[in-house]
């Protein structure tokens, strides 16, 4: 909706351990620890050590990559702004939620009592 800011690195994500991930009609959401997490809206990508990546807007298409994903933690954090946020996992994995729908919000990050919505 607004897309990320271009001074913003979201870097809370780096070490904190993926908990739940949960899966409704329109969004998918992360928790991790902390009070860290993602509500994707729009499209997500996905990449596994050695694959292309996968990307989709109905969740459910990537929803055994994603639940690979519990309890490791984000290594990397990478801010394509406005449009993109990449989280890199400790097995290589590459989770990219990405703000491509205009006007519309696509996802939001939370931290602690924080919310950056885009």
């Amino acid at each position: 909706m607004y897309g990320i800011p271009a001074d913003e690195t979201f870097d809370f994500f780096e070490g904190r351990r993926l908990d739940a991930v949960t899966f409704g009609r329109y969004k998918v959401s992360l928790f991790f620890d902390e009070g860290v997490g993602l509500d994707v809206e729009g499209p997500l990508a996905v990449t596994v050590p050695g694959g292309d990546e996968r990307s989709a807007e109905d969740s459910r298409a990537l929803a055994a990559p994603l639940l690979d994903l519990l309890a490791l933690t984000v290594t990397a954090v990478g801010v394509d702004a406005p449009s993109s946020l990449a989280l890199t996992f400790e097995n290589g994995t590459v989770v990219r939620a990405i703000d491509d729908l205009g006007p519309y919000e696509c996802f939001d990050v939370h931290h602690g009592e924080r919310i950056w919505i885009m």
